[in-house]
Order: structure tokens, then C-alpha cells, then sequence
């Protein structure tokens, strides 16, 4: 049993803690291991009993989220209401309503913010799953009457929009609150309070993705393949960003899902092309495959001022303009020539000194006082 002493503060030793748990959890967010199907099975059975639900009789397993979502649309009486927030959302508040009376606001801010920062990466590709499922747009009458047995309850969670996939089922990014409370357990010894826990933490440490409903608990796999940049933005320049086993799929540029094509086939990019495109995100993204230097070379953008400085080029379309300013390098290569480069500016900008100083983050006033330009 935990202690009732009262931490006001961490200690070295377990501030150096923090970086641990926060790699540990981390890599249980973005792992692309195969699931440990029984150590995930069990972790539902814990979770159930910890949230005062009996095990469901079913354990449905997809390969991808996405294969979950079309399984569980076709949820019946059989399968049960959805428990989702009994199972997760109620039993997070209680938990932490214990650990409060144990630890103050300040240390639990302070853990919150080493060992659960917000991970772009896997915000993301839960987006894009998210995005990627169908809308169901069946009644609200016929959704309740083939999945549950109507109740204010229901209707008030419907009418306050927390139905569809989005609200019935649980990423990776909805359980990483987990990793607080697994530093809390077995650095703090919080065991009594965190106990309740155990189960999700298992099922996140051992799936991907559910859908849990009182007979019924679906889970899927977690990806094969989850690619992000430096930055954090999910990326790849060469395949899909994103892809489940079951072979879904999903490609993305510096954080912007892309047609697959772009990726897989970026010589077909061509000045039509990204005119006809309609995303302007999508757009960016093709002119930066293509390269700015290869776009303003083919003639996709005009001269739209010129100076000592550099020179601005600009693309406008009916409602979004696109600029570059080409600046040369000051230090001359071996052989004598310089380099030119091409850098993507705010399309507002009127000259090539106010764009080549916006590169700096100066204004042009402070730009034209450097003594040193390179």
C-alpha cells in the first residue's frame, strides 16, 4: 500500500527520471511492432473489472483501424452500448482524483509536461484514421435502435456530437495520460491509486486502436510504418507515411496528406498539374516535390520585383499566391560560380529586400545596416 506522505516536489533522482518514461512511452505510441494479441486480450479483461464491467464475450481483432471502423458500424444489439467513456474517460477522472490528494498540482503539472508533451507525429496519423472513415449517415433513431437500447443518455451524448468514430473509439494519442500515471506508480509508489490502470496500460503497451461496447471489444494492430520528419510532421519522400497491415495506406508531405501518385510518381508533377490542383496545401506541397528553382525555371511563377538583393518571384491563383525569393550565395564556389537559392516567402511581400530580410526575421530597415550578407 502507498504511504499518505504528501510530495510537494520530485527529488533529483526522480526528476532524472522523467526522460525515461517519457522515451519509454514514446516508443509505445509510435511503435510499428506487431500486436501481443493475448497481452492485449488480458489487458481488456483487466479493464472491464477495474471500470465495474463484466470481460465482454468477444475479442474482434482488424488489422488497421480502419477495418475496425467498418466491422463496428455493424454493431448490433448483440454487441451492446459503447463503454468507452465508462472505460476510459471515468476511469481517468477517478484515478486522478485520488493521485490529486497524493501529489500537488505543481509536481503533477510538472510530470504531465516532461513525460506526456503532446506528439505531433501520432496526432496526426489518429487524424488522417479519422478522417479516412466513412461518415455514418444514418439516422440517429436507426444508429441507437441497431446498437443500443434508447436512453437520455444516449441521445444527449448524440445530440452534444460525442457519437461516431471519433467519440466510440481510442488511439494511441487517447491513452498517452497513461504514461503520467506509470511514472506515478512505480517511481512515487503509487500502486493503490494507479492500480485501476493497469489494465489500459497493458492493452496500449500490447494494440493500436479500440472500439469496446459491453459483449464486444474490438482492437486493431498497430501500423507497420510511421514516418515523420524532423519536425515531427508525418513524411516520407519516397512511400506511404502511414500503412497498416492489412495494406491500408496513407502518404504525406512535411505534415500534408498527399495523393499517393505525388509521391510515387513525382515526374507526372507539371506546371498543369499543380494548376489544376484545387488544395492549396496540396499545391505547396507539389511545387516543393517539383523544387521552386525547377517550377520558376519551367515558367510557373513571374518576376514580381527585383533588386541588388535578389529577386522575388510570384504565382498567383484566384484566391492564393505563392512567392519565392532567389538570393546568390556571397561566397563563390571552388570553380568560381555561386550557388543560387530559391526560399519560400509570404506571398504579401512587395520586394526582394523585404523578402530576403523576412528570411532573417528582421525588418528590411535592420537587413540593410548588416554589414555581413551571405
Amino acid at each position: 500500500m502507498s504511504s499518505s506522505t504528501e510530495y510537494g516536489a520530485l527529488t533529483g533522482g526522480q526528476r532524472l527520471e522523467l526522460r525515461s518514461y517519457h522515451a519509454r512511452w514514446s516508443a509505445i505510441r509510435r511503435s510499428t511492432e506487431p500486436a501481443d494479441r493475448d497481452a492485449a486480450e488480458e489487458g481488456v479483461r483487466l479493464a472491464y473489472g477495474a471500470a465495474g464491467l463484466d470481460p465482454p464475450a468477444r475479442v474482434v481483432w482488424c488489422d488497421s483501424p480502419i477495418a475496425l471502423a467498418r466491422a463496428a458500424r455493424r454493431v448490433s444489439h448483440a454487441d451492446g452500448p459503447n463503454v468507452r467513456p465508462v472505460l476510459i474517460e471515468r476511469l481517468r477522472r477517478q484515478v486522478f482524483a485520488l493521485l490529486r490528494r497524493r501529489v500537488s498540482r505543481r509536481v503533477m503539472a510538472e510530470i504531465e509536461e516532461a513525460v506526456n508533451p503532446v506528439d505531433a507525429l501520432v496526432a496526426a496519423a489518429a487524424e488522417i484514421v479519422a478522417q479516412a472513415i466513412p461518415h455514418d449517415n444514418a439516422s440517429l433513431l436507426a444508429r441507437y435502435r441497431r446498437s443500443e437500447p434508447l436512453s437520455w443518455s444516449c441521445v444527449l451524448r448524440a445530440l452534444m456530437g460525442r457519437q461516431g468514430f471519433r467519440h466510440d473509439a481510442a488511439g494511441p494519442h487517447d491513452l498517452s495520460w497513461l504514461s503520467t500515471c506509470d511514472y506515478l506508480r512505480r517511481v512515487l509508489g503509487l500502486t493503490a491509486e494507479t492500480e485501476p490502470l493497469a489494465g489500459l496500460s497493458l492493452l496500449a503497451a500490447n494494440a493500436g486502436w479500440l472500439q469496446p461496447h459491453t459483449q464486444t471489444c474490438w482492437l486493431s494492430g498497430r501500423p507497420e510504418l510511421l514516418c515523420g520528419d524532423a519536425n515531427d510532421r508525418l513524411h516520407d519522400a519516397k512511400g506511404p507515411a502511414l500503412r497498416y497491415r492489412d495494406g491500408w495506406s496513407a502518404f504525406a508531405w512535411r505534415g500534408v496528406e498527399v495523393p499517393r501518385w505525388i509521391i510515387e510518381e513525382p515526374e507526372r508533377i507539371t506546371l498543369a498539374a499543380i494548376d489544376e490542383q484545387a488544395n492549396v496545401q496540396v499545391r505547396r506541397c507539389m511545387i516543393e516535390i517539383m523544387t521552386p528553382q525547377r517550377y520558376v525555371e519551367r515558367g510557373g511563377a513571374v518576376c514580381a520585383a527585383e533588386d541588388e538583393t535578389g529577386i522575388l518571384w510570384r504565382r498567383t491563383w484566384h484566391a492564393d499566391s505563392w512567392a519565392v525569393v532567389e538570393v546568390i550565395n556571397a561566397t563563390p564556389e571552388p570553380d568560381g560560380t555561386r550557388k543560387h537559392f530559391f526560399l519560400q516567402v509570404p506571398p504579401h511581400l512587395q520586394t526582394a529586400r523585404e523578402a530576403v530580410a523576412w528570411t532573417y526575421g528582421i525588418r528590411p530597415e535592420v537587413y540593410d545596416n548588416l554589414v555581413v550578407r551571405t
